[in-house]
């Protein structure tokens, strides 16, 4: 199950069934259209709900690690070339 856990309003997971534990590389995609949030796994849209704002953070972000950097809340795994755009982009 892949489990993204994006800040918001409401502050809910955005859960997916999308497997990515197979051992092998994944491209996931996160996309927030002012709308809707969307989960992508390997190009193909795998979780999508409403939210229509965001609470600002003036904190950092963690990529691979749990809001509170908490004990057993890191991704066990490799992450290579993030990118975060301020723009559409096509998954």
């Amino acid at each position: 199950m892949t489990e993204l856990k994006a800040a918001g309003t409401s502050g809910k997971n955005l859960v997916s069934s999308a497997i990515i534990t197979d051992g092998n590389w994944h491209r996931i995609g996160f996309v927030r259209d002012g709308t809707s949030r969307i989960l992508y796994v390997d190009n193909v849209e795998v979780a999508r709900d409403t939210q229509t704002s965001l609470i600002s953070s003036i904190q950092g972000l963690y990529i691979g690690a749990g809001k509170g950097l908490e004990s057993g809340k890191y991704f066990s795994g490799l992450i290579d070339d993030v990118r975060i755009y301020d723009r559409a982009i096509i998954p």
